[in-house]
């Protein structure tokens, strides 16, 4: 039977109502303290006694105390009424929330909520499990180890299982949330020691202070590579990540990247590095980077984005293999501080930009210092049937091979879009551009360009619906998207300009520019009723005719940029003159382009852009992609691009494979066809459980001439601390 104490002492006062007046006195007071106990505690269990000589309620069979958000479980329990402490042995459990403790026997304090366990053993979130011959709960988020144990794999693996991993300990103290801080110290993985520190500061909450986990890499450029990051969680707004590296062929290194929030609107990354390299070869032996990444939202119409850049040679990031390979093929490296305005009439900007080129040895540089530009969005003009826009921006350049200069940009045009039948549209446009410099490229004075554009697209958009056509598709609609456009740009002599960026140079144009465009939109139905559409194939074709064509010069800026996909332009015969001018005679008829792309099913898509010389027979580009992905099992991305006068001739692949539900592999590949080359091949192989994750990754690439080919071996070991949300 179960009965709460007040039931207890109320029944034994009916039994006393015969004693002594100073008997009914002391039974008086008990009561007050009784009833000052069911304040606190609620007692049930199947027997219950008050013990008068002990003051204490003793509590046995399937004893369940309520304690607030506490609760106890114990075979028996004894409750002082003085101290308001208690004792309970025989499968004792204190759960509070997610948190667990269990144990042979406690010593219990329920107003201060601090005790002591015997073989015990508990849960605290995030997800640490620990026990100890000794536990002494030492407040609401603190608990103390005599010759403890503790790991993050117990809550999401059989208790009967020896941990994949856990910590022991000779004394050690868990601060929920935060850490654990111990003495003596080793670290056993399934039951095998590892390792051992005579200290151990661990993190086990989210942005918690303390070291991480070291990284370790072997190459035959850098040797042994040891990095051990520390975090420190600076406040709930910023943390710091510092990073010691040691490398045994180059020297000591130092990383750090700062996070910072400071609103809803507001964050920023700082990262940078810095090293004595003793393999620094023509660069300086101090090396260094830094990146700062800001974005801050002023108001729903202004912005402010800082994205700084910064290193000390062109070659840092291709010295070291553990940079992605994205940094170490970068061609320039640009720094941009920017503030923007946006309406819905018009956008400005505010910018201070620095361009680095990264493939000379040389330094070679390119200021913005500042440029502000001003562009007048496409809106009727008054009440007429016209279009204006307008683009205007100033700036001033400072070059480390050349003058510096100022350069004012103004282009205003109108359009004019009719649509003379329902199934054709027309649009006119015209514009004139004046460019002005403070100086020339030649005497010093100033310069001016003035240029006068005319354009004439006539367009249409025909297609056709198929209901039900069959593999499995609900409805197939093909789009024909046919035009023709005219295009006039006056002639300028520009060879007097400096050329800074594409601003500075225009094409002279009298052309004829047709295009095809057909399109397969598919639309499939779940068997749930939801509809999904998705481009199943497309196909552009497109050529341009040069009504006019000359041999005229042009600014190796604009030739750089100039790919045989644009039909814009195509140009022969080039002969290189001074001052960053080529002569070339302009092609009559520019490459004729393919551009295909076809999705047979949702998870595969295959693209590809052709580019063929019909004056002289020859495909001048090739650029095409295979991209596959099933579900979140399977990722597989392969490039390839050709470019007849570039020499480019590569192949890129990628592999990301989920093969089972903790192994991860990826890969990455890069080839070079016309030298037979493989310039890298990356292998990654992750195995990830609930509470650790290990990761080994090769790269092999290749370097330049008279160099040696290099290999680089990286090992990462992660431990996990799994929420128990996660394990469910």
């Amino acid at each position: 039977m179960r009965l709460v104490p007040a039931m207890c002492v109320v029944a034994w006062l009916g039994f006393c109502v015969a004693t002594a007046c100073d008997a009914a006195a002391d039974l008086s007071r008990d009561l007050g303290r009784l009833e000052r106990l069911r304040e606190a505690v609620d007692v049930q269990a199947d027997r219950m006694e008050y013990d008068q000589a002990e003051r204490k309620i003793v509590a046995q069979g399937a004893v369940r105390v309520a304690l607030g958000e506490r609760s106890l479980f114990a075979d028996e329990v004894s409750v002082d009424l003085d101290d308001e402490t208690l004792v309970a042995s025989g499968n004792v459990v204190l759960v509070e929330g997610p948190n667990r403790l269990e144990g042979d026997r406690i010593e219990y304090n329920y107003r201060s909520n601090v005790g002591i366990v015997t073989n015990g053993r508990g849960t605290v979130e995030p997800g640490v499990s620990f026990s100890g011959v000794e536990i002494r709960r030492e407040g609401e988020r603190q608990y103390s180890l005599k010759e403890g144990r503790f790991t993050g794999c117990s809550v999401c693996q059989p208790e009967s299982t020896t941990p994949d991993w856990e910590f022991r300990a000779d004394e050690a103290t868990i601060y929920q949330d935060e850490w654990v801080a111990a003495r003596g110290a080793s670290f056993w993985i399934k039951g095998i020691p590892a390792l051992y520190t005579p200290v151990l500061a661990l993190p086990i909450g989210p942005r918690r202070t303390g070291f991480l986990i070291p990284r370790f890499a072997y190459g035959n450029t850098d040797g042994f590579t040891v990095k051990q990051p520390f975090f420190w969680a600076i406040s709930r707004s910023q943390d710091l990540t510092l990073t010691p590296i040691y490398r045994t062929k180059r020297g000591f290194e130092i990383e750090a990247e700062y996070r910072y929030v400071l609103g809803e609107r507001s964050r920023g990354d700082l990262r940078g590095r810095y090293l004595y390299d003793r393999l620094s070869g023509d660069q300086p032996p101090n090396r260094g980077e830094v990146h700062w990444f800001h974005d801050h939202i002023l108001s729903p119409a202004w912005t402010f984005k800082a994205d700084v850049n910064y290193q000390s040679d062109t070659s840092l990031n291709r010295d070291f293999i553990d940079n992605s390979p994205s940094a170490r093929t970068q061609r320039v490296l640009d720094s941009n501080v920017f503030l923007t305005q946006t309406t819905a009439r018009y956008m400005l900007l505010g910018l201070l930009g620095v361009t680095q080129d990264l493939t000379d040895i040389g330094e070679k540089r390119l200021s913005r210092l500042p440029e502000v530009r001003f562009q007048w969005l496409p809106a009727p003009l008054f009440s007429l049937p016209l279009v204006a826009e307008a683009d205007t921006s100033a700036v001033f350049f400072e070059r480390s091979d050349a003058d510096n200069a100022g350069r004012f940009d103004l282009f205003p045009s109108l359009h004019l879009p009719l649509t003379p039948v329902p199934w054709l549209f027309a649009t006119t446009s015209v514009g004139v551009r004046e460019t002005a410099y403070t100086q020339d490229a030649g005497s010093g004075g100033a310069a001016n360009r003035f240029l006068v554009a005319f354009g004439q697209r006539f367009g249409s958009t025909l297609l056709r619906r198929f209901d039900n056509p069959g593999f499995g598709l609900a409805r197939l609609t093909h789009i024909v998207e046919p035009s023709v456009q005219y295009q006039y740009v006056s002639w300028a002599d520009q060879q007097d300009l400096l050329q800074f960026d594409p601003v500075d140079f225009v094409s002279a144009q009298n052309r004829l520019t047709f295009r095809l465009t057909n399109r397969l939109m598919a639309r499939t139905q779940d068997a749930d009723g939801q509809s999904r559409s998705y481009e199943l194939a497309s196909l552009t074709v497109m050529q341009s005719v040069n009504l006019q064509p000359k041999t005229r010069e042009f600014s190796d800026v604009y030739l750089e940029a100039l790919t045989p996909e644009r039909v814009d332009q195509a140009v022969k015969d080039l002969q290189p003159l001074s001052g960053g001018f080529t002569r070339a005679k302009e092609r009559r008829l520019s490459d004729l382009v393919f551009q295909a792309a076809v999705r047979p099913v949702p998870a595969v898509r295959l693209h590809g852009t052709v580019a063929v010389n019909v004056e002289n027979p020859e495909v001048e580009a090739v650029n095409s992609g295979v991209e596959v992905r099933v579900r979140d099992d399977l990722t597989l991305e392969v490039g390839q691009s050709f470019v007849r006068d570039r020499q480019v001739d590569g192949v890129v692949g990628k592999i990301l494979w989920n093969a089972t539900r903790n192994i991860v592999l990826d890969l990455l590949t890069r080839y070079d066809i016309r030298s037979s080359t493989l310039l890298e091949n990356t292998l990654s192989l992750r195995y990830k459980t609930c509470c650790w994750e290990v990761g080994l990754r090769y790269t092999h690439r290749t370097r330049g001439p008279g160099e040696s080919d290099e290999n680089s071996v990286n090992v990462t070991y992660d431990l996990i601390v799994p929420t128990p949300s996660a394990t469910r």
